[in-house]
């Protein structure tokens, strides 16, 4: 997988790249020019999501394959609403720098109905046991408009999201952590429109892949899909709404694990 991911990284960076060479091309940056949504240098999005998680995960240890955990139907996980962060910087017409902050948590407690291995320590059955799941995604991306006009554009996106994952599950005398850090590279594209002067609609696609290894170390992907709906206020204001889905599956030496977080989510913007 790093041999896979080095390549990527190359690509990433070079689409970076290119868009500076081309940036002296350019028109003016003239707001006047723009629909009210996209008058802006820099835009901050506060929001809450709410999804529908299916999280699978197992932690092996050296020698002793790990359980894989089904958190909703083993552990009696609930759905819970989780914030949302995102700030853009707009330099230029054609040229955005986003960050985005995700931190989501859950914590579900049942009596186990089979035993469990995580990270070599066996959990039996009968017992009562809980978890704690820490899962925070902070997305770090460029996006250039390909095709940029009052009424909408067309751009892509090359970013690294770095998500961290922590578990740690609980019984009586027994309490074992995982913990899994993921930098993964991935591209996309995005496409904006305007139907009103006030509204515009959004959907973007990211996604990255590697073929899964037949010894079930190594692999996975990540896909995510957010399609939204703007209402701006004023220029410097707007409401937003939309449906996001986020798939992972990742295969690690020693850990793995299956998310798929998909709902509503709505927020509230402001922009400079």
């Amino acid at each position: 997988m790093k041999r896979t991911i080095r390549p990527i990284v190359a690509v990433a960076a070079l689409v970076l790249l290119l868009p500076g060479r081309a940036r002296a091309q350019d028109p003016p940056f003239r707001m006047q020019d723009l629909p009210t949504g996209e008058m802006y240098r820099v835009e901050a999005l506060a929001g809450i999501w709410s999804p529908g998680a299916d999280v699978i995960l197992s932690s092996d240890a050296p020698g002793i394959p790990g359980t894989r955990i089904d958190l909703r139907s083993d552990l009696g996980l609930m759905n819970e609403s989780v914030p949302e962060f995102q700030l853009v910087w707009r330099p230029g017409l054609r040229h955005k720098f986003r960050f985005q902050y995700l931190p989501i948590h859950f914590d579900s407690a049942a009596t186990l109905r089979r035993d469990f291995s995580f990270s070599g320590v066996t959990f039996p059955a009968r017992l009562p046991a809980s978890i704690s799941l820490d899962w925070s995604t902070y997305r770090f991306g460029y996006e250039y408009g390909l095709l940029v006009k009052r009424r909408g554009s067309v751009g892509v996106i090359a970013e690294v999201k770095h998500t961290v994952v922590r578990a740690e599950l609980r019984a009586p005398f027994v309490d074992e952590v995982s913990r899994q850090a993921m930098p993964i590279p991935v591209v996309g594209g995005i496409v904006r429109v305007y139907p009103a002067a006030r509204l515009s609609l959004t959907g973007e696609v990211t996604f990255f892949g590697v073929p899964d290894r037949s010894d079930g170390h190594y692999g996975g992907h990540v896909a995510d899909v957010d399609v939204s709906a703007v209402w701006n206020v004023t220029r410097h204001l707007g409401a937003q709404a939309g449906f996001r889905d986020i798939d992972i599956n990742h295969l690690g030496e020693w850990n793995t694990a299956t998310f798929s977080l998909k709902g509503l989510y709505i927020g509230a913007l402001i922009r400079y």
